[in-house]
C-alpha cells in the first residue's frame, strides 16, 4: 500500500483527529452563540481544564465509535464466501497452499487474517492435526489485540478525573489566595474559586463514568 494511502487510512482511522474536530466544532458553537444553555457551558467550557476533559472526553468517544464501525464491518463480513466449497469428503492437506493464496492478500479483518493464519499452518506441518488448538489460539490472540485496542480509551478514562483534581486544586488555590478577612469584597472571587474547584471534579467525574459504560 503506498505510503499516502497508508497515511490517509491511519487519519481517517484517528480517534484523536476526529475527537479534536468533534471538540472543536462544539466550542465554536459556544463561542458563535449557538450553544447557550447555562449548565453546558459552566461544566464543559467555563474553565481551561473543562476545555481540556472535554476534548479528552470526545477523544475517547471517537474512539469507541471508531471501534464500533469496525466491529460493525467485520460482523457484516462474516457471512461472505472466503474460500470455496470443499471437495466431497473434504479437502487434502496439501491444498492448503492454494486455498492460503486465494484469500485476497488486501482484504482486511479478523476473520480472513485467522483462515490465512489457520491454512499457513496446516500447509507448513502438512497435516490438520492440532487445528483446533490453533484456532483456538488464533482467537485468543484477536481477543488481546481487541483488549489492547482500547488502551487509548483506558487512558482518557484514567486521566479525565486527574484533570478534575487537578481542577479542585487550582480552584482552591484561587479561592484561598483571594481569602482575605479585612476585604469581604473578595467573597466574589473566593466563591468563583471554589466553583472551579467543584465544577470541574463534578464534570470529570460524570464524563469519565460515560466512557467507563
Amino acid at each position: 500500500m503506498p505510503f499516502v494511502a497508508r497515511l490517509t487510512t491511519l487519519l481517517v482511522r484517528s480517534p484523536l483527529v476526529w475527537g479534536g474536530a468533534a471538540a472543536f466544532a462544539f466550542f465554536a458553537l459556544i463561542r458563535a452563540g449557538v450553544v447557550t444553555h447555562p449548565g453546558t457551558i459552566r461544566y464543559l467550557a467555563g474553565h481551561w481544564v473543562e476545555y481540556v476533559e472535554t476534548t479528552m472526553f470526545c477523544v475517547g468517544l471517537a474512539a469507541l465509535v471508531i471501534k464500533m464501525i469496525d466491529v460493525a464491518t467485520q460482523r457484516s463480513r462474516v457471512e461472505d464466501t472466503w474460500l470455496d466449497a470443499p471437495a466431497d469428503g473434504g479437502d487434502e492437506p496439501g491444498t492448503a497452499v492454494s486455498l492460503r493464496d486465494s484469500i485476497d492478500e488486501d482484504a482486511e479483518g479478523w476473520l480472513p487474517r485467522r483462515l490465512r493464519e489457520a491454512l499457513d499452518m496446516v500447509a507448513r506441518t502438512g497435516s490438520p492435526e492440532g487445528l483446533e488448538d490453533h484456532l483456538k489460539y488464533l482467537s485468543d490472540l484477536d481477543a488481546a489485540r481487541a483488549a489492547s485496542g482500547h488502551g487509548l480509551v483506558r487512558f482518557i478514562v484514567w486521566a479525565i478525573p486527574i484533570m478534575g483534581f487537578l481542577g479542585t486544586v487550582i480552584g482552591s488555590t484561587e479561592a484561598i489566595a483571594n481569602l482575605s478577612p479585612t476585604q469581604l469584597e473578595n467573597i466574589t472571587l473566593v466563591v468563583a474559586g471554589l466553583g472551579v474547584a467543584f465544577a470541574t471534579t463534578a464534570t470529570a467525574l460524570a464524563l469519565s463514568m460515560v466512557l467507563m459504560f
